[in-house]
């Protein structure tokens, strides 16, 4: 009954870290985006254009859905990564305040030092201004949107106890 319960929690806190640090990350890139003159649907394009190239750009709502939905499969990565390393980190479940400042931070230089850069090298690396104060807020944000999820929503894991 306990692995019942235990699995159901994990599964709670991956949902709850999945959606929230997700729909605040999107939100967060639409409204930096439009700051810089694009719409949302340019935006979740250009995600989708990792899976169709330029011609994602005039695909249209459907090219939009695929950004979206592509949006929120690198985020349940990024929760299911934390989900895993807490298993064998025990300050992971210890102490979400710290957990989840240098897990966004870390989130923050994966995506910002690579995984953007590697996409779209003409626009990235984008270092300095408000922008990047922003992102880096997020970033931190996120990584403390799961952190808290896993200390309040799962037990520790049994490493950890």
């Amino acid at each position: 009954m306990r692995d019942q319960q235990t699995t159901k929690s994990i599964a709670k806190a991956m949902s709850v870290a999945w959606l929230a640090a997700g729909t605040l990350d999107i939100t967060y890139a639409c409204v930096a985006s439009a700051f810089r003159g694009r719409m949302p649907l340019t935006l979740l394009q250009s995600v989708a254009s990792g899976w169709q190239g330029p011609a994602a750009y005039s695909g249209g709502t459907a090219s939009a859905l695929l950004g979206l939905a592509t949006h929120y499969g690198i985020m349940l990565t990024m929760v299911a990564t934390f989900a895993l390393a807490r298993l064998r980190i025990a300050a992971l479940h210890e102490r979400p305040w710290w957990a989840g400042s240098i897990y966004g931070l870390c989130l923050y230089g994966v995506m910002y030092g690579i995984v953007l850069p590697l996409r779209f090298p003409e626009v990235f690396p984008r270092l300095g201004g408000w922008l990047t104060v922003t992102d880096i807020i997020v970033h931190l944000s996120v990584g403390l949107i799961i952190a808290f999820s896993f200390a309040r929503f799962a037990p520790a894991p049994r490493a950890c106890s």
